[in-house]
């Protein structure tokens, strides 16, 4: 069973998505659990080690975990002591972009600060990967969302699109060009390709070295001649800089579902004055 580990308020309702799923058990990890302190360094410094212990003791040397956060938020303060307590895992990091435009200064030096950090400790094979997710721009391939729904959609379709990825990587696909990704190649997003082939990236990855496009399709559509002619076309198009791969693999559903993922080993990064700011 793959573990979920999120923290932090922001990531509530990812959590309250993956709990939808047979497949994951989740931990949620908030005030009541780590303490209620107004600084990142207060977070780790008064971290309750004994206690998240025994709350993550299933999870163990062969244990799959992908621990969700959303940066800004001082009780990301606690994320390298809850690392350090799963570090046997395999470990995928969820780092969630948030509207930087609405965070305090004191919001934007933490965000910044853990959004360096944990792609620094990725490159170094400390992680499996980290997959960026920013906010803005899922909102921006969704369009017009209902208030009432607004964060609850926003949630469904970044953890859909994970599951899906997920899932793809647990069963054997029925055609495949994927090749093993180099050792420093771990800083990651995902995406989906529209109805029309638009290329919906949930982070605006720079510079991309490997991108895989990921089909789950029908029996129905498995029986079109067209189908490979129509993925290799599309790979065609991508960057010529760019290492591209297709795999194909077999759903039960009513269409076909397209999804990518793109791949770096350069760490992304931000504003040198907002980065330079300090708290």
């Amino acid at each position: 069973m793959y573990s979920i580990v999120g923290v932090g308020k922001g990531v509530k309702n990812l959590m309250q998505c993956f709990d939808q799923y047979k497949e994951y058990k989740t931990f949620y990890l908030d005030e009541e659990a780590l303490g209620n302190f107004s600084s990142m360094a207060d977070y780790e410094n008064n971290f309750p080690t004994t206690t998240i212990r025994k709350t993550l003791k299933s999870i163990t040397k062969n244990s799959e975990v992908l621990y969700v956060l959303e940066g800004g938020d001082p009780i990301t303060g606690a994320t390298l002591r809850i690392l350090e307590v799963i570090k046997r895992a395999k470990t995928t990091v969820l780092y969630v972009v948030p509207d930087r435009d609405i965070l305090t200064d004191q919001e934007k030096y933490n965000e910044s600060l853990t959004f360096r950090a944990l792609q620094d400790i990725a490159r170094c094979g400390d992680l499996e990967q980290i997959i960026l997710v920013d906010l803005n721009r899922v909102e921006m391939f969704l369009g017009d969302i209902p208030l009432e729904n607004y964060d609850a959609i926003l949630a469904h379709n970044i953890v859909n699109t994970f599951a899906m990825l997920n899932y793809f990587d647990h069963i054997d696909p029925v055609k495949t060009t994927k090749k093993k990704l180099p050792d420093a190649v771990r800083i990651s997003t995902i995406g989906i390709l529209s109805p029309d082939d638009e290329e919906c990236m949930f982070y605006d990855l720079q510079w991309v070295k490997d991108k895989e496009y990921c089909y789950g399709v029908t029996d129905e559509d498995m029986k079109k001649s067209s189908l490979l002619r129509e993925i290799r076309n599309k790979i065609k198009k991508s960057n010529k800089d760019t290492r591209c791969y297709y795999s194909i693999y077999s759903i039960e559903s009513d269409q076909v579902q397209k999804f990518l993922r793109t791949h770096t080993d350069i760490c992304q990064t931000r504003n040198e004055k907002i980065d330079a700011a300090t708290p």
